[in-house]
């Protein structure tokens, strides 16, 4: 799937000559990559049945959050990644939050087989 297919079938905001923050995705200026927002990435989600299933803390530290997300689509199969947030990596003082959305961007990512396209999430 490529950004431009994404972009059709989830309803995709993208003005490359505008270069504002109403964009859901804008394409990476030294890799090439293209990268998703947050909202994107939950537009995605919204519209393919995809959901939450479980979160599990695998750390809860003052300086360092990770958890085991599980998603799953409507058909039954599922995912899982981890999301995590440290003091180096997240500037937010709020890292489970952070870590969080991480894993949930990567499952759904991944279910949809994005990555294989060069195609991330912001977080």
């Amino acid at each position: 799937m490529k950004i431009q297919e994404l972009q059709k079938e989830y309803g995709l905001k993208y003005d490359p000559e505008d270069n504002s923050f109403k964009d859901d995705f804008w394409q990476h200026q030294q890799s090439g990559q293209w990268i998703l927002t947050h909202d994107a990435v939950e537009i995605i989600a919204s519209k393919e049945g995809i959901k939450l299933v479980n979160i599990e803390v695998l750390n809860s530290e003052v300086d360092l959050v990770r958890f085991l997300i599980t998603m799953s689509l409507p058909d039954g199969g599922q995912i899982q990644s981890i999301g995590e947030a440290d003091r180096k990596n997240c500037h937010s003082q709020y890292l489970g939050c952070m870590a969080e959305k991480r894993g949930i961007d990567r499952c759904v990512l991944k279910l949809i087989k994005a990555y294989q396209y060069n195609i991330s999430s912001e977080v």
